[in-house]
């Protein structure tokens, strides 16, 4: 379903150049629109330039006292169990084999072991949710094999860890294959 023109709600093919926020039907709704439209199309192109700003710095780095997945803080009875070197995440004993707070904030990357290594799972994701989608050559265990099927018949450079290696295909980097 298309979204509805701000001025006469037929579905709508064209969005504001500015803000990219709202919908017209036509050139003439757009026109038609301007003196109403103007005042919120500038805040809505500040918010966009703020949103922007905010998607685009690093995260601040977590309490040093505190497990970043579940917020206990850290004693004797229940130490850091686990850190990632590059984003900071720290994980308590709980978390760390929780399938969603025992995953950092790294988009190719679980406390520094790279996705890339591993056999695709539905919890690689990046801390928000976005799922790694990118190459794979994990280690097998002894005994288990892959079969040359799953890999691409050429060895090049991993686009996460750049080791020039045999690569698994696409269609076997999905979890479907490995679930």
């Amino acid at each position: 379903m298309a979204m509805p023109c701000a001025v006469c709600y037929e579905d709508a093919t064209r969005v504001c150049a500015a803000c990219k926020y709202t919908r017209y039907c036509s050139v003439q709704c757009q026109k038609a629109d301007w003196k109403t439209h103007k005042k919120g199309c500038q805040m809505q192109q500040m918010l966009n330039r703020i949103n922007k700003q905010h998607a685009s710095a690093p995260r601040p780095r977590p309490d040093k006292a505190r497990c970043t997945g579940c917020n206990v803080k850290f004693s004797e009875d229940c130490p850091c169990e686990d850190e990632c070197p590059d984003c900071g995440y720290l994980a308590c004993d709980s978390c760390v084999c929780h399938h969603s707070r025992g995953t950092c904030c790294c988009a190719n990357s679980n406390f520094g072991r790279k996705y890339c290594w591993m056999e695709p799972r539905w919890y690689h994701t990046d801390g928000d949710g976005k799922a790694y989608g990118g190459d794979r050559h994990p280690v097998a265990y002894p005994g288990e094999e892959y079969s040359d099927e799953v890999y691409e018949s050429e060895p090049r450079a991993c686009t996460n860890c750049g080791e020039i290696t045999r690569l698994f295909k696409k269609k076997y980097c999905d979890v479907k294959y490995f679930a």
